[in-house]
């Protein structure tokens, strides 16, 4: 007798996001920002990565212009460290639920459609997601 596989788990676009924040925290700590974990780990968006050394410090250019000698490993430290204020002043869990409302260095969870959080319950937490 054949078993029948398991269907995909229903959830609405917040819970998918909700799963992936979960793991994503897991990921961070008092000194680095999930944009910093996910350009660490290879995982996500690819976080601060994704950006050639320019574009970083033209994304960040208020942090950048003041440090025009910095590094670009001393300037992710400081962009880290802004992004970890930024969620503790404003009560949220990752920068990405702060770059969601404030777009100074991406669109935060809006810059994923359904099927990329899809994908990213699937890589992050193992789990089959079809978000309604």
């Amino acid at each position: 007798m054949t078993q029948a596989l398991p269907g995909p788990e229903r959830l609405s676009r917040p819970q998918a996001i909700a799963i992936i924040r979960e793991r994503l925290r897991r990921l961070v700590d008092d000194e680095h920002c999930a944009c910093a974990a996910a350009a660490h780990y290879g995982v996500f968006c690819g976080g601060f990565r994704r950006l050639t050394d320019q574009q970083f410090r033209e994304r960040f250019d208020w942090i950048a212009r003041p440090r025009p000698q910095a590094s670009r490993e001393e300037l992710e430290k400081v962009v880290s460290l802004y992004h970890l204020g930024r969620q503790e002043a404003e009560g949220f869990g990752l920068c990405c639920d702060v770059e969601t409302r404030d777009h100074r260095g991406c669109d935060g969870w809006n810059g994923f459609d359904n099927q990329a959080l899809e994908s990213l319950c699937r890589d992050l937490a193992a789990r089959y997601v079809v978000i309604e």
